[in-house]
This record gives structure tokens, sequence and C-alpha cells, in this order.
């Protein structure tokens, strides 16, 4: 029933009514309680190479509530409830069409809907130290680039060096884990955050997301372990001068408790496993104009990110994006956003090493990706973004021949 396509259908027909339902009953934006939405819809193509040519359609129903609970039920001030849900719905190009390791969709997740995040979050030292705890992502927070939100394909978003060297990629895109995050702003530039997860998001060390698709069960042992990170995040100096041209560095490290085999000696077991990264954006040049202080900043930004973790036990020894963005290129397009990107990731020494011991006919070095997209602003609430994506040695190695994909995504929210 659950793969009936009408079932999702009828799904996604009741999230969108309930939203605009309650919509219309809230109070004005400044209401104590927001509740939004957004429908986001794509179609990729894979048009030469891959694993077979063709297209594939895919969705995403979002519904979200905020609520300050310092007006709502006269809680300490700075204390919020979050809850989110959604609905993913379509095709999976890169299992059937493209066999790549990074996802050319950052929409790819298994189709049931879920609760994604319900958390409570609260302020404390004058807004200093922000500490959230409940079913959280990480991936909002972590090892992020403001730049990366422009393309569609994952390894911009949540990082391979991440996503592919823990347990079911860890606490990201579509699955969140209970935990605790909390922040502290120690200068005007300097602030630090840590968190600490659930190490296993789909609650199956065999990674099947149909085991508990709903994001209701909540389970802890030692054997799926613990999700820890830690960022320090160096920032551009509040002020108008500086903030004309913002820019950040991030260095972080994560580390998972649980054990992982070495992978071509699956009986030679590691206590926990880890990596670390490096992530710098930076706005190298920006439009000056009338009342270009309060607008979206149009100018180029570039970002440069990467990664690296352990070779005997890890897919992904290294992995790596960089790329240019440029919003406002076109004049009286002040909002769209034109995207170049770049990303690299390697196969460990130690998968290339499995691979030689079963006799592989291809051994495996690593991907690539290039991506050029251009996010077209249709009004405050609808955008368009017709895509290009280049990759090299899908799924890691020559097996697959080089794929060229096509595609077109647009959002509205409401």
């Amino acid at each position: 029933m659950k793969n009936n396509p009408a079932y999702h259908i009828c799904l996604l027909a009741v999230m969108v009514a309930g939203v605009l339902v309650v919509r219309a009953a809230a109070a004005p934006p400044a209401a104590a309680t927001a509740f939004t939405g957004a429908y986001t819809a794509e179609m990729l193509s894979v048009a030469s190479g891959g694993l077979q040519r063709g297209s594939v359609y895919r969705g995403l129903l979002e519904a979200v509530m905020d609520a300050d609970l310092a007006r709502v039920v006269g809680a300490p001030v700075g204390t919020c409830l979050h809850a989110s849900g959604l609905l993913p719905h379509g095709g999976d190009l890169s299992g059937s069409h493209l066999g790549d390791l990074q996802g050319a969709s950052n929409l790819a997740a298994y189709d049931h809907p879920l609760l994604y995040e319900l958390w409570l979050e609260g302020a404390f030292s004058d807004g200093r130290m922000i500490v959230r705890a409940g079913r959280l992502v990480a991936d909002t927070d972590f090892a992020v680039t403001a730049s990366g939100a422009s393309f569609l394909n994952s390894s911009f978003g949540w990082p391979a060096f991440i996503s592919a060297n823990t347990r079911n990629t860890g606490p990201a895109f579509a699955r969140s884990a209970l935990g605790v995050f909390a922040e502290l702003q120690l200068t005007r530039t300097v602030r630090i955050q840590a968190g600490v997860y659930d190490g296993d998001t789909f609650d199956d060390a065999g990674g099947d997301p149909a085991r508990h698709p709903n994001g209701l069960r909540v389970s802890l042992s030692r054997d799926q372990g613990l999700f820890v990170v830690t960022e320090i995040i160096l920032e551009t100096e509040a002020g108008p001068a500086a903030a004309r041209r913002p820019g950040s560095l991030r260095l972080g490290m994560w580390w998972h408790t649980a054990d992982f085999a070495e992978l071509a000696t699956p009986a030679r077991i590691h206590a926990g496993n880890h990596g670390v990264w490096l992530v710098a954006e930076q706005m190298l040049w920006r439009e000056s104009g009338p009342g270009d202080e309060s607008t979206v900043p149009q100018g180029l930004t570039a970002f440069v990110r990467i990664g690296r973790s352990p070779d005997d036990r890890n897919l992904l020894s290294h992995a790596a994006d960089a790329g240019l963005s440029y919003t406002g290129l076109i004049p009286g397009r002040d909002t769209d956003t034109l995207g170049l990107g770049v990303a690299w990731a390697r196969v460990s020494a130690g998968a290339r090493r499995a691979e030689r011991q079963v006799d592989a006919a291809v051994i495996s070095d690593g991907e690539w990706v290039v991506e050029l997209t251009y996010g077209l602003a249709l009004g405050d609430r609808w955008l368009l973004v017709p895509d290009l994506q280049y990759i090299r040695h899908p799924g890691g190695s020559a097996a697959v021949g080089d794929a060229w994909v096509v595609g077109l995504r647009t959002r509205v929210t409401f």
C-alpha cells in the first residue's frame, strides 16, 4: 500500500491542505507560532554515460512549525520549539540510472512520510549561548557553506568525507537523530559549536531505510555508538565596512564511537572512526548601489572545503569541493544566483586493496563532479533552477561511463 503512487498523492494533498488551513487560521507573521511549508520538484535526466540513459522525477513536501515559547506559554525568553515533517517521493536517479557515489540530487530519500526534526532550544548568557535538544540534524550546522545551497548535487551539502564514512550518512537529510547541540559565541568574530547524536539514524546496521521509516523510533545502544562533532568558526567582524564582503573559516572534527571493520581485513576491528575538515568561504567582490547594505548582497563569492578520514576503515579517504557563486549577475535580476562548482572524492587505499584481493576487473580511484546551475527567482516564493552536471567515473571507477546529467528543479514556499 505504501509503495502505491496513489497513497503518496493522497498524503501529499493532506499535508498541503493541513499547512494551508493552519496558516489561514494563524495570526499575522509576527505571531508567536509560525507555520510554513514548501514543495520542491525536479526532473533529472542522464543524457549519456552512467548505468543507463533516462529521466527520473523527484519531489519533496515540507511542513514546518516554529513557536516562541516565551510568548506562547511564558517560558524564559529565547526558548522555542521547532517541528517539521517530510514527504519524499519519486525516483532515485543515482540508484537507477547513474550509479554515482556522491548523489546527483540532494533530494534523494526513502519514500515515506516522516517526522524530521523536533527540538527545544534555549538561549543563555544574553543570547551568547544556544542549546538544542531533541531530534536534530547536523548538516545545517556543521561543515556548511552558504554558497553550496545553490547546487543540486549532494556533494555540496553534507560533505562526502562525512556521509560516506559514518553510519548511514549520519544525522543529515532526510533522517534526524536524537541528540544535543550547543553553540557559544566567544567573541564578535569567534564561535564554537558541538553536537552529540545517536550513531545510527536508520537503527539498522545493514542500512535498510525501511526498517524504521517514519522517524518516530528512538533506539540507543553501544553497537550503534554516538556521532560526536565539534567546530570552531572565525567570521568577518561585524560592522558596515567588513560586512560588505562577509567571509568565514571553519575547522572541525567528527568522531564515531562504534566499531568499524578494516576494509581489506574485515576481521580486524577498529574502536571508533573519525575525520577532520577545513572550510573557507569569502565574498570576493560586491556590487554597490543605492540601499545596498539593506538588500541581498550582490556579487561574487568563492568557497572551498576539504576533509580527511583514515584509509583503512573508510570508503573515501579524501574529499573536497570548491566553487564560485554570483548573486545578481544579470541587471534587474538581483536575487538570481549563478553557481559553478567542482567536487572530488578519492576512494581510499583500504578500499582499493580490498578490490585487488577479490581480483576486481577495475580498481576504483575516485569520482569527480562539475556542476553549473542557475537559480531564477520568480517572485518571493517561487524558484526555478536549470542544472547541468558532469560526473567522471560514477561510482569511483572507470567501470561506469562518464555521465552528463541535465535537470530542472522548481521550489514553491507557502
